[in-house]
């Protein structure tokens, strides 16, 4: 099928198409309403619901529906496609999330053409859940069973000869990375330097400056193992929890890796919890998750996962640099989440002693 590149070019004849295409029994679609969802939430994509009218009932088919796109700001349209995310959340939808031990959209329909762009029709998970809010940031008593679902999906994975052989998840030290996020980080620091000095805290910019050298080293260690699948944007917009209690549902996979678990806690705690719970509760809460990969069998020593915690955490500093210095955040719902990343995340880095992790392997 040929793809609309912007929500605007959908059409009801599409749309009647492409879920039939994905197996979804129902009528023809004759017309839609249009709500954009997405706006200030990501880079990477344009996100809208569609509430489709149909010719004739239809009990089977869905009443509302996530499309979602490519973005159109071309300098972040460029990095998406050089990183192949487009490509690893269709696969994901295609391949992983049947079998995934965590909640996910169905998905109506996938297609990715030969230039790298993209559409998915993926299943309104707001009829059943609540989706976090990261302005806001995330309390303790909601991170337990995101922490509970990560590590299930990270046992699961483990070091396995079937995550070995997805040579479509990219590792951390990926060329594309390792030419890409030092540059990012580079270009960054001027900013970080000139505009945020008032917002973060005591030695927050020294510390960013002593990296900037050894940033490409950072990004090698990282990607040292031990390996599973990591989703890598664990942020709080992209979790979605049950209104009746039982769980919590993960969407936005363009990002994933093969690569050290804790690092999605670290991204959870350090861009999506306030300070203060930052302070009381990021021990606990990697603990929590490593009696669980202990649990499930898995060698995998305490002070090792709390050193790979702390440098991802410095890693971590990275996404910080790409939304003050290289990506367009779009409007006020972008810079607030942009301010709360950047802040949270160089609080947490002084508060553990992130750097102290840079001597250990």
């Amino acid at each position: 099928m040929t793809l609309p590149h912007t929500p605007a070019e959908i059409t009801p004849e599409w749309l009647t198409g492409a879920l039939s295409r994905g197996g979804v029994d129902g009528p023809a679609v004759t017309g839609f309403d249009v709500e954009n969802i997405g706006e200030g939430t990501g880079i990477f994509g344009e996100i809208v619901r569609l509430v489709p009218s149909y010719d004739g009932d239809a009990p089977d088919a869905p009443a509302t529906i996530i499309a979602k796109l490519p973005c159109v700001e071309p300098a972040n349209l460029a990095v998406a496609q050089a990183l192949g995310i487009y490509q690893r959340e269709v696969r994901f939808f295609e391949t992983i999330a049947p079998t995934a031990p965590f909640r996910a959209p169905a998905c109506y329909f996938s297609q990715l053409d030969d230039d790298g762009r993209f559409v998915l029709l993926l299943e309104d998970l707001s009829v059943d859940y609540e989706v976090g809010d990261q302005v806001v940031g995330i309390t303790p008593e909601q991170a337990d069973p995101v922490v509970d679902a990560l590590a299930g999906f990270h046992a699961a994975w483990w070091e396995t000869d079937e995550l070995h052989a997805l040579d479509w998840v990219p590792v951390p030290n990926a060329p594309a990375y390792a030419a890409a996020v030092p540059d990012i980080y580079s270009a960054g620091l001027p900013v970080l330097e000139a505009e945020w000095p008032d917002r973060l805290p005591g030695g927050a910019i020294d510390v960013a400056r002593r990296l900037e050298p050894g940033f490409a080293e950072l990004l090698q260690m990282t990607a040292q193992g031990p390996t599973t699948f990591i989703h890598t944007d664990t942020r709080l917009d992209n979790i979605f929890f049950a209104r009746d209690g039982s769980g919590i549902a993960l969407i936005d996979f363009q990002l994933m890796l093969r690569g050290r678990g804790v690092a999605d806690i670290a991204y959870l705690v350090g861009t999506s919890m306030n300070v203060d719970d930052q302070q009381e509760h990021w021990e606990r809460l990697v603990r929590r998750w490593h009696s669980q990969i202990a649990a499930a069998g898995i060698d995998y020593p305490l002070d090792d996962c709390l050193t790979h915690y702390r440098q991802a955490a410095l890693y971590y500093l990275s996404g910080a640099m790409s939304l003050i210095g290289s990506f367009d955040t779009g409007n006020e719902r972008g810079a607030a989440l942009t301010a709360a990343y950047v802040t949270r995340i160089f609080n947490h880095v002084i508060d553990i002693d992130a750097e102290s992790a840079l001597d250990r392997p």
